[in-house]
C-alpha cells in the first residue's frame, strides 16, 4: 500500500467517526428543545390564568351537516355568569343567552323565551347546533378548560396553544393578537368529533364546525391567590 492510498483511508475513517460523533452530540440538544418549549408553554398558561373576567365582539360562522349560519357576536363573561348575543350579517338580533350557575340558561329567539339547564341542549333544540359554552370561555382564552382535565394539546414556539383536543371536540388556533398584555387568540375552529355528545349519554349527535373571529377583546385580570 503506498503512502497516498493509507492517507486516504485514514482520511475517510476520520470523516465517518467525525460525523457519528456529531450525531451523538445533538440527540440531547433536541430533548432540550423539547423541554424549553414545554416550560414556555407553562409559563403562557400562567400568565393568562389570572383573567377571570373578558368581553369580546367578533364574527362567528357555524356548519352542520344540514344547515350554516354566520353573522357577528358580542360575548360578557364572568365567573358565574355569561351573556352572549349573536346578530344575523344584517345586524339584525337572532338569538341572545344568558346563563348563570344559579338560574340555567335562559335563550330568546323569534320573540320567544327558552330555558334550560346547559347551554349545548338549549342552543341545540333552538338554533340547531350546540353552543359548548361549558369549555368555551377557556378555549376562546387559549387554554384547556379546566372543568375537564382529560386533553391533548400543541403549542407554538412562544408557548401559546395551536391545537387542542377536549370533551369531544378539537380546536385550532390560527391566529393571536396582542390584547391588554396578553397574547390572545384572534382566530378559532372548534370541530365537535363525530358521535360525541357529553350531554346524552354519548349520543350521535352532528357534526359541527364552529368558527370564531375576535375583533375586540377587553380583558379585566384578577390576582391569583397565593399558595
Amino acid at each position: 500500500m503506498n503512502i497516498s492510498t493509507h492517507w486516504l483511508r485514514h482520511a475517510a475513517l476520520t470523516l465517518v467517526l467525525t460525523a457519528l460523533a456529531g450525531c451523538a452530540t445533538m440527540q440531547p440538544a433536541a430533548n432540550v428543545q423539547s423541554s424549553s418549549t414545554a416550560e414556555v408553554n407553562q409559563q403562557h398558561l400562567k400568565s393568562i390564568a389570572s383573567i377571570n373576567h373578558f368581553g369580546i365582539q367578533g364574527r362567528i360562522g357555524v356548519q352542520t351537516d344540514n344547515r350554516g349560519f354566520s353573522g357577528s357576536t358580542r360575548w360578557s363573561h364572568a365567573p358565574d355568569s355569561d351573556s352572549m348575543a349573536i346578530f344575523s350579517p344584517l345586524g339584525s338580533q337572532v338569538a341572545t343567552i344568558d346563563a348563570s350557575s344559579d338560574d340555567g340558561v335562559i335563550l330568546v329567539a323569534d320573540g320567544k323565551t327558552y330555558k334550560a339547564d346547559d347551554t349545548e341542549t338549549l342552543t341545540q333544540q333552538t338554533l340547531g347546533w350546540r353552543l359548548p359554552m361549558q369549555g368555551l370561555p377557556d378555549w376562546v382564552l387559549g387554554r384547556p378548560s379546566a372543568n375537564n382535565l382529560d386533553s391533548t394539546s400543541e403549542w407554538d414556539a412562544s408557548g401559546r396553544l395551536t391545537k387542542l383536543s377536549q370533551d369531544g371536540w378539537n380546536i385550532e388556533y390560527s391566529d393571536y393578537v396582542a390584547a391588554s398584555g396578553f397574547q390572545l387568540p384572534r382566530k378559532i375552529t372548534l370541530r365537535s368529533i363525530d358521535g360525541y355528545n357529553a350531554l346524552a349519554s354519548q349520543k350521535a349527535s352532528p357534526k359541527i364546525v364552529l368558527k370564531l373571529v375576535v375583533e375586540r377583546w377587553d380583558v379585566i385580570a384578577e390576582p391569583l391567590p397565593i399558595k
